[in-house]
């Protein structure tokens, strides 16, 4: 037992170091193993639908009285996808359930290109004459804005 007070606190502090190395790989390994395809296109979604640039357009929703934000579901959506907006879940609606309730605002994605950490938008918002065109990068399974172009017809 010839360890001195100050050697035994030296390794009291690496012992400390080394749990905390090998708890941050953990977690990190941990947060690429949940990042999977189907999280990333729904965070993709959700990111593009709070894009700060569309924000203003979304007033037409109180003035036709539309509380929620109504996506236009196509083949791109394959599962359901449970987002919100403006406090409500999303809807997504065939162009058939669109028809049929006369909902006037919608938007619809007519590209979504997701290749490994980079993604490629194209939506219409028609109802407010309005396209856009996107690209994100991808950070811990969070989408990042990299380049917009937004018009208006």
């Amino acid at each position: 037992m010839g360890k001195t007070i100050k050697e035994m606190a030296h390794l009291k502090y690496i012992f400390i170091i080394f749990l905390i190395s090998c708890s941050n790989v953990n977690q990190k390994g941990k947060t690429e193993n949940q990042c999977t395809k189907s999280i990333k296109f729904t965070n993709l979604i959700k990111e593009v639908i709070d894009m700060p640039n569309l924000q203003q357009y979304y007033n037409v929703q109180t003035s036709i009285k539309q509380e929620r934000l109504v996506i236009l579901k196509d083949y791109q959506f394959k599962d359901s996808i449970e987002i919100m907006k403006f406090g409500l879940p999303v809807d997504f609606l065939t162009e058939n359930e669109i028809a049929s309730k006369n909902i006037k605002a919608f938007i619809e994605f007519k590209e979504i290109q997701m290749e490994g950490d980079s993604a490629n938008v194209y939506f219409r918002y028609d109802i407010q004459g309005i396209g856009c065109k996107a690209k994100y990068f991808l950070i811990d399974c969070n989408w990042k804005l990299d380049t917009v172009h937004l018009w208006e017809n």
